[in-house]
Formats: C-alpha cells, structure tokens, sequence
C-alpha cells in the first residue's frame, strides 16, 4: 500500500505514512490555537500619505506652470482633473490596503492576513519557524513615528527570506511592537 499524501510505500496497512500523520497532527494542533496575544495592524495617516506622494505635487506645479505659460485654459484643466484623479487613486488604494493587512500573534503561530479586492493572502508561521523579527524605517517614516515590520521564516528557498516571510507597512511605534513581540516569542 502506498500513502494517500506523498505515495510514500507504508510497511504497515493503512492510508498515511507516520510522516504525514505527525505533519497532520501539527496543522490540527496550530488550528487549535485561537488565543490571541497581539494583534498589529497597518496605520493609515492621510498626512503622511501625502508626504509620500510629495513627487506627484511637484510634477502637478511643473506640469501647471506649462500650461500656464502656454495659455491652455482647457489643458490647465485637464492638468487638475488627472492630478486628482491620480492622487485620489492612490489615497483609496493605499486606505484600503491598511484596511486590509494585519498580523496576529497567538500562543504558538503568527498568522498574516492580506485581503485587497481580489487578492486574499493567509500565512501561517509556528513560533520555531520565525527566523529573525526586525523593523526598517525610512526617514518620512522615523518623522510620522511608522516603521514597516520585517517577519522572516526558516523556509526551502536559501537566501530569500522575505519568500518565506512577510513585510507589514507602516506599523505605529514599532520599536515597541518589536520589543512586545520580542516578549512574546520568547516565552514559547
């Protein structure tokens, strides 16, 4: 007889190999586990969002100041119309991905949620998987207090961690939502 999961040769009647079963019994035990620890979430700040698009404004006044100096009155328009088009855009997508993005800690897992209109990300990382826990910031970042949240996994692709991990934006205080979590991953 031949395992139902990998097709493995089993020695002994049955449907699965002992090492599907113990894999089996380590997914049913994760599912288990629904004690939430800490929940972080991505910030959205309209303000700093514009900070972030600050490259958008100045191509909006140089792309003004031409039309200016061309006398279009109707390109002057059409210059604001597709510069609030644009910039309206890119706030909602980017209020909607903050919505849609968090990570939660539970006793024994980390599980990362995503969901953006059609896109529905779940990943789930036991606690001895978790290679390494860091944050990055930018300088916009530093000066609005947000920082992005680096969770890497033990994975089967060397040297591509952030494959086998996450990366959640713009995260309030993450100094001390690293430390927390810190805190957290070292009791288990």
């Amino acid at each position: 007889m031949r395992c139902k999961i990998c097709g493995a040769q089993l020695k002994k009647d049955g449907d699965i190999c002992t090492n599907c079963y113990k894999a089996f019994q380590e997914e049913e035990e994760l599912k288990k586990d629904v004690n939430e620890r800490l929940k972080i979430k991505r910030k959205y700040s309209i303000s700093y969002e514009l900070v972030k698009y600050a490259w958008i404004f100045l191509i909006f006044i140089l792309s003004s100041v031409i039309c200016i100096s061309t006398g279009g009155f109707l390109e002057e328009l059409l210059v604001v119309l597709i510069f609030a088009v644009v910039l309206g855009g890119l706030l909602f997508f980017d209020k909607r991905i903050a919505m849609g993005t968090q990570v939660i800690f539970y006793e024994k897992k980390v599980v990362y949620t995503f969901d953006f209109l059609f896109i529905h990300k779940n990943k789930v990382v036991k606690y001895t998987d978790l290679r390494d826990v860091t944050y990055y910031q930018t300088l916009t970042q530093k000066r609005f207090g947000f920082g992005d949240l680096c969770i890497y996994a033990k994975g089967m692709f060397p040297g591509a961690t952030l494959l086998n991990g996450f990366q959640i934006k713009n995260i309030e205080n993450v100094k001390e939502v690293l430390a927390a979590i810190g805190e957290l991953i070292s009791i288990n």
